[in-house]
């Protein structure tokens, strides 16, 4: 009798074991481990932003990882190399399988990667290049780093300058983020050829203004200082509403329209002041193709089909040129809105290489050759 009991007592906590099992794994998953999904893509990203652009770079990393097979996990970030650091070792003990992130820097690189191949992590960058040849030579040859998409910031820099000068600049001030950071210092180093080879005089640059009551007081000071000015270029700022807050403080100034005004990277603000004709051109949309291929890049390599067999997969995405209230509706609508600039129907067909083994470095060229805004609402509208 006591042995048919004890076995009632086992066959009853064998069976209480596969049901909890069974509840458990209908769970989210709240330990940050892994998921339902086939592999786990980590991503530092300012998700507090609610900036329209800031929205759209996060859409297209997760329509990519999501096209792909996998998930999508976050975390905050400050977007300074001291955070992103402490991000990544985060996601690490998430144990997620990729990392993409937006450097601060080059010398925190070298970190990353040690850190991602002790715990056997790919991970891949996006919007930065590489400018310290030994850094760059070293991440290179990293089997853990899978690459990345950069733009040619120098070369965007130096074009819009001479698209101002066209316009009848003659007499520029310049704003941009803080010295040091990749970006920043090609766009100087680019401004600095156009001015060179249009003859521009270069009247002042500030640096690392994050909050408009500082744009303001900047663009203020510009007026006074230097009552020649004629022409504004935002380099790059990390400032929200950067744009509105320059147009008011001109307009408060009496100088709406008679100043010309430019800026990298598109946003969502443009139409309006195209259409009055007080901002007059803009370079961008790289904040959507280039988050979204990097993302196919790092993506590619986790799931064992790298796109490039023979190292790091690097791309140089395009920078797009726009000047009209039509073409800042159509960005607005089609970059903007709630479809990606491809869709993951889309990504999984064409970007996906264990779906199309016709992906390699030139074929993701070949799609590049045709992005444009034109492009984009011929596919989805």
């Amino acid at each position: 009798m006591k042995k048919l009991i004890a076995l009632i007592l086992t066959l009853a906590m064998v069976a209480c074991l596969f049901v909890g099992c069974s509840d458990d794994a209908d769970k989210p998953d709240e330990t940050g481990g892994k998921t339902d999904a086939s592999f786990t893509i980590g991503f530092p990203w300012d998700t507090a932003n609610t900036d329209a652009t800031w929205i759209s770079i996060y859409e297209s990393v997760k329509v990519a990882v999501e096209a792909a097979g996998g998930e999508l996990i976050t975390v905050q970030t400050d977007l300074t190399a001291d955070n992103l650091i402490n991000n990544i070792t985060e996601l690490i003990s998430r144990d997620v399988d990729g990392i993409l992130f937006m450097p601060a820097s080059d010398s925190m690189l070298p970190t990353v990667d040690a850190m991602c191949a002790e715990a056997g992590v790919y991970w891949a960058t996006m919007f930065r290049t590489i400018s310290d040849d030994d850094i760059r030579a070293q991440i290179y040859a990293s089997k853990w780093f899978a690459g990345g998409c950069n733009e040619d910031d120098e070369a965007c820099a130096a074009n819009i300058v001479k698209k101002m000068a066209e316009m009848g600049v003659e007499n520029l001030c310049c704003i941009n983020i803080a010295k040091g950071d990749t970006s920043s210092d090609l766009r100087d180093k680019g401004a600095a050829k156009g001015v060179q080879e249009t003859g521009i005089n270069l009247l002042n640059t500030t640096y690392g203004i994050t909050v408009t009551t500082d744009m303001t007081k900047t663009i203020n000071s510009y007026i006074a200082a230097y009552p020649e000015m004629d022409g504004i270029l935002l380099l790059g700022t990390y400032c929200p509403s950067a744009l509105p807050t320059i147009e008011k403080a001109l307009a408060d100034n009496g100088k709406a329209g008679e100043v010309i005004v430019g800026r990298i990277d598109f946003d969502s603000t443009m139409g309006d002041y195209l259409a009055e004709g007080s901002f007059h051109v803009s370079y961008g949309g790289q904040q959507q193709i280039d988050p979204l291929m990097s993302t196919v890049i790092l993506v590619n390599k986790v799931l064992g089909t790298p796109i490039n067999e023979d190292g790091a997969t690097i791309i140089i995405t395009p920078y797009l040129e726009l000047t009209s209230a039509d073409e800042a509706a159509q960005y607005t609508e089609f970059f903007l809105g709630s479809t990606p600039i491809y869709t993951k129907e889309e990504i999984s067909q064409k970007m996906i290489k264990k779906n199309n083994p016709d992906v390699t470095v030139d074929y993701i060229y070949e799609l590049l050759d045709a992005f444009s805004v034109a492009d984009v609402v011929a596919r989805h509208s």
